[in-house]
Parts: structure tokens; sequence; C-alpha cells
């Protein structure tokens, strides 16, 4: 008999709620990890969640004041092309049961997933700081355990019935498995610096705790997402040829970086870097394959992306319902495990393959395309200040509609309103 029916590597953000499902399921589970919590992911990550990601967390069982702080509420979404116009655009347009987004603090809200997972006993046993070292497999190659470290460095050996990999983009789980790259979009990469600031000034008079992206059509980005009252995640975001330090350090990078936009740096003028850098090398975009014999992977070890849409966490919990609904076929008897995997596939592919495609695209528009400035101060400005699509952009990141509902050029309508509304601010002057 294996020691457990699922061993899961990873307890973040696609990990701890596979768990909570099967525990649901009343399965054995055993998940690894080998940081301690409460802490920050190893990579960077845009820290923000939509309405659609909260609705899975309330089916997990977790309430919104256990997994956020005060302060983190997000109720504009701004972009502001710098030198050119800025779109504030209020969630409360969309008319969703949440009028809103969350920004959160990574390390509490992993631990808050992790809290609520390990009181799932009998069924989770929850180990931190153990080190995943390789895997066991059987004569036909079927992965069939683990071999890890425990917080002494001892060694251990641990069977199941299914290995899941969700330790992140850089997996150690897929390479062990020998899990293929199926596909990726690298043509225009993205990378740059992320840390926490306290002190933050508000976007402007009326408009805080807003997500805000100052946008150069030379390629440069910042980005602020509130996490608690008073701090913010300062993101330092460029396409990834400009990533070049050049003599200087890191923070001395970032610094100058953030520079870049006077406006968004005046901000931080009274403000205190508050953690230590998390960079971000070139954003690959893909998936590996999902599942093999004995094993499968989860969140970012199967589909990474660029976090500019900020739809990591949902993916990693969308993909981790539609597992522990492939699993509990499979343990019932209804499926083979390679049926299984492969519904779990499909079911995932539908899921995120959509935001995938919209993502890597808008990555060329918006960071990667240098428009003439009278495109941006026109077409540019007239769909994005539109309510019509501001309405409809929002609610695509909320995953309440398919992202081929969100247009990527301005239709007449949008046209027709945006010249009246600069004939009407022109009649002013």
């Amino acid at each position: 008999m294996p020691d457990y029916d699922v061993i899961i590597i990873g307890g973040r953000c696609a990990g701890s709620p596979l768990a909570i499902r099967l525990a649901q399921q009343k399965l054995k589970v055993l998940v690894i990890d080998r940081a301690n919590f409460p802490s920050l992911p190893a990579i960077a990550s845009s820290p923000t969640i939509h309405n659609g990601t909260m609705r899975i967390l309330d089916e997990l069982g977790l309430n919104e004041d256990d997994y956020t702080l005060p302060g983190s509420k997000v109720e504009n979404y701004v972009i502001d092309f710098v030198d050119h116009f800025s779109a504030i655009m209020p969630y409360s347009i969309t008319d969703l049961e949440r009028g809103y987004a969350r920004g959160v603090d990574r390390a509490h809200f992993d631990y808050a997933l992790w809290k609520h997972m390990e009181s799932l006993q009998p069924y989770v046993t929850a180990c931190q700081n153990f080190a995943f070292v390789d895997v066991l497999k059987d004569e036909s190659g079927k992965v069939t355990g683990i071999t890890c470290k425990n917080p002494n460095g001892e060694a251990m050996r641990v069977t199941a019935d299914l290995v899941v990999g969700a330790d992140g983009r850089f997996s150690i789980a897929a390479s062990k498995f020998g899990a293929k790259v199926v596909e990726e979009r690298n043509e225009f990469a993205n990378g740059g610096y992320e840390a926490q600031w306290e002190g933050v000034a508000p976007y402007a008079d009326g408009v805080a705790n807003e997500f805000s992206a100052y946008i150069k059509t030379s390629g440069y980005a910042t980005v602020f997402i509130p996490i608690a009252s008073g701090r913010y995640y300062v993101s330092a975001y460029m396409r990834s040829q400009f990533v070049q330090r050049g003599n200087l350090s890191t923070q001395e990078f970032y610094i100058e970086s953030l520079k870049r936009m006077p406006k968004a740096w005046e901000r931080l003028a009274n403000a205190k870097q508050i953690t230590s850098l998390k960079g971000m090398r070139p954003v690959k975009n893909g998936y590996r394959e999902a599942y093999g014999s004995g094993w499968a992977l989860l969140g970012d070890a199967f589909h990474y992306k660029d976090p500019i849409d900020g739809q990591g966490i949902y993916d990693a919990l969308i993909e981790g319902k539609y597992l522990a609904d492939a699993i509990a076929d499979w343990k019932s008897g209804k499926l083979t495990w390679e049926q299984a995997g492969e519904q779990y596939k499909e079911n995932a592919y539908a899921a995120t393959y959509p935001m995938f495609d919209s993502t890597t695209k808008r990555i060329k528009r918006e960071i990667h395309t240098t428009p003439p400035k009278l495109i941006v101060n026109t077409i540019l400005r007239w769909m994005l200040t539109d309510p019509d699509y501001q309405r409809t952009f929002l609610r695509g990141l909320s995953r309440e509609i398919p992202p081929s509902e969100v247009p990527s050029m301005p239709n007449l309508g949008m046209i027709t309103r945006g010249i009246w509304r600069s004939f009407q601010k022109n009649t002013k002057k």
C-alpha cells in the first residue's frame, strides 16, 4: 500500500488549494514545501486577485478577511500613458458581486491558504521546510513517490498513487518527471524588479488604493498595487532587453528605473522600501505537459506566463479545481488515470488558454510596440477612456467574460464617443 493517495510538491497558491479539495474527498494527502510560512515566494509575481479568483476561494471555505489585509481593496484600475493621458476605470462599473479587486501580500495570502489546508487533519499532512530531492519510479517508469529531506536534513522516501508538482515556473518536479514544454511564446519577453513600499502617496486626490500602471510607449512601465494600508507592491517592468544593469547594483538599477516615471517616483518621495528586491528574469510564456504516468503538474509548473494581467493565482486555482475533479473520477474507478489526466488537461486548457493568448498579444501591443503619438492621443485614448470598454476590460480581468470579448481596437461607437468627449473638452477651454 502506498503511504498516501497524493503527494503535492509545493504548498502555495497552487498546492494548498488542491490539497483542500482532495481532503474534501477524504483522500490521504502529503504536502511538502521547502519554505517556512509565512514567507514570500522565491520569485516575483503580480499579487492581484479579481472577482473570479475570490469566488473560487469562497468555494474553498476561505473568508476574504482571512487572506487579505486592511487597505488592500482596489476600487479603481488606472492606466497612465505617461505624457499622454490617463484612464481611471472604477470597478463598480462591472456590476459584479464584488465591485472591486484586491491586492494581496503574498506572504500573508499563502500562509492563510497553508493554515486552512493544515487544519484539515487527518486527511492532510503538511510539512514545511521539506526539500524535494527526486522521484521514485517503478520498472515501467511510472512515478510512485518521492525522496525528500526533512528539516534536520534526514533523507525520507514516501510513496503515493499520484505525485503532483506545484513548485512554480522553475519546477524541479517537472524536470524530474521528464515533462516536456509543449508550447511557448517568448518572442516578446519582459523582466524587471519589484519590492514593497510603505507610506506611498495616493495616485491623485480622490483616487487611492488603486491599481495603477504607468506606461511609456518606449517599453517601460511602473506598476503600483495596494496590499495593505499605505503599503504597495511597486514593480519596475520593461522589455527584457532593457534589463541591463551595467555597473549598477540591482537596487540602484531598480531605483533608476522607477525614476524614469517622474509622476510615479513622486509618490515614493516620503515612502520607504520595506522588502528586498525580487527579480523577474525574461519571463517565459508557455505550457508543459499536464500529466504522465503517476504524475501531474499544476499552477506555474504546468502553465506559466507574464504577470502583466495578474491572472496567475486564478489560473492556479481553476486548474486545481479541474485536477481535483479528475482525481475524484480516477479514484472512484470511473476513469483510468490516463483518461483522468486527459480530462484535466482539456479542462485546464479551456479555462486558461484564451487568457494566455490574450496576455501574450497584450505584451506585444502595450510593451513591445511604439505607436505614433497621434494614435496614442486619439485611437488608444478614445478606447481606454470609454465606459463601455472599461466595463468589458474589467469584466475580462475578473474572468466573467471570455478574453476574446475584450476588444484590442476601438469600435465605431468608442471612436464616436471619444471624438465627442474631445470636442466637449476643447470647447470648455
